[in-house]
């Protein structure tokens, strides 16, 4: 992996074998905007539980689903939930259990 992160950089930032100042202070100036911008994605992406930057998108992912569940999943979970509550105090109950 750090020999292709290795060669990945040294596209980018070697101009005719020579360190370019300009392109490493370009790609720091992306660095510093996706550093400062991606924990605020995260963070709403998650409820705030993860926030730094380095966390795998399946991880963030995985945590996105969770939040937000399939609608007409829950539309037909909420019927089936009207459907078997014999009174407003148990649907109540069942709907804050199954939304907390």
């Amino acid at each position: 992996m750090e020999k292709e992160i290795k060669q990945f950089w040294q596209d980018i930032i070697y101009k005719n074998g020579k360190i370019d100042e300009k392109q490493v202070m370009k790609e720091l100036a992306d660095f510093y905007f996706v550093m400062q911008e991606v924990p605020k994605v995260y963070c709403a992406i998650t409820g705030g539980s993860l926030s730094k930057i380095n966390y795998p998108s399946e991880v963030i992912l995985g945590e996105f689903e969770e939040r937000f569940w399939d609608k007409e999943i829950i539309i037909d979970d909420i019927k089936e939930m009207m459907e078997s509550a014999k009174t407003l105090k148990d649907l109540k109950e069942e709907l804050e259990g199954y939304l907390v």
